[in-house]
């Protein structure tokens, strides 16, 4: 952690009984170059590392002082390296699950400059964006080749890492989102390891594509998309 300050304080933060909502447990200090945690019982699939310049009780207002660690299968050591001024981009090694996220994420780079550099678009338009019609119609077509590009990055990971809780966060994502419908979700999440469906976030998926297959109608709820 060679560009951040000796001092600078390290938040561990443990998911509560959901599995979704993360808290900070523990903290420690960056003494040269270095930080370390010891976790014991009941370790769970991920956690997030956090670096904040005021106390435990601040989190930090963005996500660029945030890396999930991913504990599942892991080794028994992890090591974290950043050679940058904030831990979001730093580099996890020890286990597949922290490889898969940095692949990943390098891969989703790309397409998220793009998705920027089309938001800035409609920005610089100014207040009258929204009343140009075709302006807006070129948008919305970029944006949705956009999208499909983030749903073919999207399924080809999925479709090579079914042993990746990684992967697994990825379904739930592009499920949640509306770009699989619950016939694709439940294909896909059927290919995953029993490990991984047994997990808390396995298991909200599983009930998700349930609760997608009712859909409320005027005479009462409806089994399936007929």
């Amino acid at each position: 952690m060679n560009k951040l300050n000796d001092s600078t304080k390290v938040y561990l933060q443990y998911p509560d009984t959901s599995g979704f909502a993360f808290k900070a447990v523990d903290s420690t200090l960056i003494i040269n170059d270095q930080f370390s945690f010891i976790l014991k019982n009941n370790v769970p699939e991920k956690v997030f590392l956090t670096i904040n310049h005021k106390n435990i009780a601040s989190p930090p207002t963005d996500d660029s002082y945030q890396l999930p660690v991913y504990l599942m299968s892991s080794n028994s050591s992890l090591l974290v390296v950043s050679n940058t001024n904030n831990i979001k981009d730093a580099m996890v090694t020890g286990s597949k699950n922290n490889k898969d996220y940095t692949t990943y994420h390098n891969l989703l780079k790309p397409l998220e400059k793009e998705s920027q550099a089309l938001l800035a678009k409609f920005k610089a338009r100014g207040d009258g964006a929204l009343k140009d019609t075709l302006f807006m119609k070129e948008l919305i077509s970029q944006r949705d080749i956009q999208n499909k590009g983030f749903l073919d990055l999207a399924l080809q990971f999925m479709r090579k890492n079914y042993d990746s809780y990684v992967a697994l966060e990825i379904l739930q994502s592009s499920f949640v989102h509306g770009f699989l419908n619950h016939n694709i979700a439940e294909s896909e999440f059927d290919k995953f390891s029993l490990e991984l469906k047994k997990t808390n976030l396995g298991k909200w998926i599983s009930q998700a594509i349930i609760n997608s297959k009712i859909e409320p109608r005027g005479d009462g709820p409806r089994v399936g998309n007929n």
